[in-house]
């Protein structure tokens, strides 16, 4: 309810003050996105991908993650549009660029589509009460929808409150994480491949914390799905 009203709200001051583009901040933002304008929606698509984390890139702390992949750099415009995603409460553009990571994504990923599942990683319940939802649940069930996937929204769960990752340093961010994360009481994974879902790829400690705990199920390989890589 709480989410619809905001929504509403920004819908009808939108009206009122047309909402400008974040990034050119000259442009009037466009109604599917409703925080970018059109233009700067194709310049982002047209960026090249991050390098992937993977083969030689993949260093011993990656004791769960086989590799992982990014839709974009995450620089000063990919840094505004995600904390507009999550502080701003603006799912809409979340589901929008979880479509545009969706397609850039399809080639390098076009082996593993076959039999896979998605699995958003989770939010503390204190932290999604204050935020209202979870960006990366709604950017896994972009992703599943383009690729036909099944979405697994419950497939782990937080055991434990930890800190912000983004206020620690690199060492700190393993530590803070080790061990927060646990599978379902039954997680049946019936498919070799699990794609995990996250906004922002920096160390890797987040998504390597939550595939230990879903090869610790019975999961073969997770492969990190993040829409930005920063670092």
């Amino acid at each position: 309810m709480l989410m619809k009203l905001t929504r509403f709200i920004h819908d009808l001051a939108g009206l009122i003050y047309p909402v400008k583009c974040l990034i050119c901040d000259g442009c009037e933002a466009s109604s599917r996105t409703q925080l970018l304008c059109e233009n700067c929606l194709r310049e982002i698509s047209s960026r090249p991908l991050p390098e992937t984390i993977g083969g030689q890139n993949r260093t011993a702390n990656y004791s769960g993650l086989d590799s992982a992949f990014a839709g974009w750099h995450y620089d000063a415009a990919m840094q505004s549009i995600i904390h507009a995603t999550k502080y701003r409460r603006r799912p809409s553009l979340g589901q929008t660029l979880g479509d545009l990571l969706a397609q850039r994504l399809s080639v390098p990923l076009r082996d593993e589509l076959a039999q896979a599942v998605v699995v958003p990683v989770p939010l503390h319940r204190r932290r999604q009460r204050k935020r209202g939802f979870n960006q990366s649940l709604v950017l896994a069930r972009a992703l599943a929808k383009v690729w036909h996937l099944e979405v697994m929204p419950n497939a782990l769960r937080r055991t434990r409150f930890t800190q912000p990752q983004a206020k620690l340093g690199a060492a700190e961010r393993w530590e803070n994480v080790e061990g927060a994360f646990a599978p379902a009481r039954v997680l049946h994974l019936e498919t070799p491949t699990i794609f995990l879902v996250d906004d922002v790829l920096t160390t890797g400690a987040t998504m390597n914390a939550c595939a230990v705990a879903l090869k610790s199920a019975g999961a073969s390989k997770v492969i990190g799905v993040a829409l930005a890589r920063a670092g």
